[in-house]
């Protein structure tokens, strides 16, 4: 694929839709997808994507979409939600807090983004961690905009909150607590860091070089009852 639409860019200026048809189920589709189209990508070839992902009986159609979303952001070409870095855990990490937390707040903006796209400018370009233990949390967490360490085996049951670099407060309690601590702490960063769009104002496409569009994944047609 890769060595093929190399060959295409050099004798076309066509637009070109990146596309591994074939790539697969879960993990293996997504990695053989982001591995052929990630290159291509990088060198500026390709100007609608679509990641195929064979799905699970009854699975959900949008988690290509949500993986090509995911594949043109890691590469810095299109914005579209805000990012959720998380710890992968490892033997200092044996509760699953950080998991059920980093899951929640990822799930929380993706259900935001409707609404904060329409009222904020730029609030897609938010950044936060959600991280297991002292060991990477500190500086995972000073990175993003909004960052939380949480307490590994061991370890003091506080959980530092960074915001912009700097350590904001520690957050204790229990994981709905310092769910809904967190949680309110990323919606007043939003309410009080990103300009708000004037009422009526279109919300802006993003424009970037290539231009980049997804491809919808097509409905299977409702059989006709005789």
């Amino acid at each position: 694929m890769i060595s093929i639409y190399r060959d295409l860019a050099s004798k076309t200026a066509q637009p070109l839709h990146l596309g591994l048809t074939e790539a697969g189920m879960g993990a293996k589709g997504l990695v053989w997808s982001a591995a052929a189209m990630g290159v291509l990508l990088s060198e500026g070839i390709g100007d609608t994507i679509r990641i195929s992902l064979t799905p699970r009986p009854g699975g959900d159609r949008r988690e290509e979409v949500y993986a090509a979303c995911e594949l043109l952001q890691s590469l810095a070409l299109r914005s579209f939600a805000p990012s959720v870095t998380a710890c992968p855990g490892c033997g200092r990490t044996t509760s699953t807090t950080f998991q059920e937390m980093a899951e929640r707040i990822q799930q929380y903006t993706r259900d935001m983004m409707p609404i904060w796209k329409t009222q904020y400018e730029g609030v897609e370009n938010l950044t936060l961690a959600v991280m297991g233990c002292i060991v990477n949390g500190p500086g995972e967490s000073k990175a993003a905009n909004i960052g939380i360490s949480l307490p590994g085996t061991g370890e003091t049951p506080s959980c530092p909150v960074y915001i912009d670099g700097l350590h904001f407060n520690t957050l204790k309690g229990s994981y709905a607590e310092l769910s809904a601590a967190f949680q309110a702490l990323v919606d007043d960063y939003v309410a009080t860091k990103y300009r708000r769009r004037e009422p009526g104002t279109a919300v802006p496409e993003v424009s970037a070089r290539p231009k980049i569009t997804l491809e919808q994944p097509e409905r299977s047609p409702l059989p006709v009852l005789r």
